[in-house]
């Protein structure tokens, strides 16, 4: 149990950082205050358990059954404590997952708010545990919205719990893409901000399939000459694979190809086949 107040104190300490928590009461402002002069990255509080709601995170003398209880836990180690810490913390919906070095936040959140809030406070708690943070390089959104939206790591979370192999590496990866597009700026080749939590998710699963070699092939609609869309295409494939290296997938693993407009999937000339036909396709393969 001590364990478990450790980190959940560790987390409230540093949601301070990012703007999600409010001291409540006098005495734990001035010890946030003292603390955060001698620490510039975190503060240090004092152990016990925390309540967060109405925006705050106050201290309680006695666990509260009602929101704790409302989940059954069943993870071990450090991530089974970490997810103690995130239900006394207001999020006993939340999940972890994870596998080698990738973790995964899961859960089903109310709204986009509390999904927002949630990612913020799920990578605050792996990034500041002394044994998550030495195991874990990437961490991916895989919340999804009551509402029906799911989150980009969805495929990623189901893989790591089975077995890795070529056709599961291939299903995750066209169920992670399923619907979705990574998106560029018109007739540009400058990964938009909108789809770094798919790329994540892309990585993710790249980094448990790492027995196996991913083509990256992007694709272009006809309009512009066949040259000027091959080349397009080559440099948006090529930022998905550096984006991908730098998330830590291995330099080898990747293969990047613009097909152009050489392989339409509808050649009607209407907005929406020329939407369909503008995609990226990862193809998984075995290594030579």
């Amino acid at each position: 149990m001590a364990n478990r107040d450790r980190n959940l104190a560790r987390i409230v300490a540093c949601l301070a950082l990012i703007g999600l928590a409010a001291c409540a009461g006098e005495e734990t402002a001035e010890v946030a205050a003292s603390a955060a002069g001698n620490d510039p990255e975190c503060i240090t509080i004092a152990e016990g358990l925390y309540v967060f709601e109405n925006g705050k995170f106050t201290a309680t003398a006695a666990p509260v059954p009602q929101v704790v209880e409302r989940v059954t836990r069943v993870s071990t180690g450090w991530v089974g404590e970490i997810e103690t810490a995130l239900a006394a913390a207001g999020y006993p919906w939340m999940g972890i997952v994870a596998r080698e070095n990738v973790a995964t936040l899961t859960g089903l959140a109310p709204d986009a708010d509390a999904k927002r809030r949630a990612l913020e406070i799920g990578t605050t708690a792996l990034q500041t545990d002394p044994v998550s943070s030495a195991e874990i390089t990437i961490i991916v959104d895989g919340i999804g919205i009551e509402s029906g939206e799911r989150g980009p790591g969805e495929s990623l979370a189901a893989l790591a719990q089975g077995g890795i192999s070529e056709a599961a590496c291939q299903q995750a990866l066209n169920q992670t893409m399923e619907g979705q597009k990574i998106h560029f700026p018109t007739n540009r080749s400058d990964i938009s901000p909108v789809s770094t939590g798919l790329l994540d998710a892309v990585a993710g699963i790249s980094m448990l399939c790492d027995d196996y070699a991913i083509e990256i092939g992007s694709h272009t609609d006809s309009r512009g000459s066949d040259e000027y869309n091959l080349v397009l295409s080559q440099k948006r494939a090529d930022a998905i694979r550096q984006y991908l290296l730098e998330q830590g997938v291995a330099v080898d693993q990747l293969t990047a190809i613009g097909f152009g407009e050489s392989m339409p999937l509808d050649k009607a000339d209407t907005p929406d086949s020329r939407d369909r036909n503008v995609r990226t396709e990862f193809r998984i393969s075995r290594r030579p």
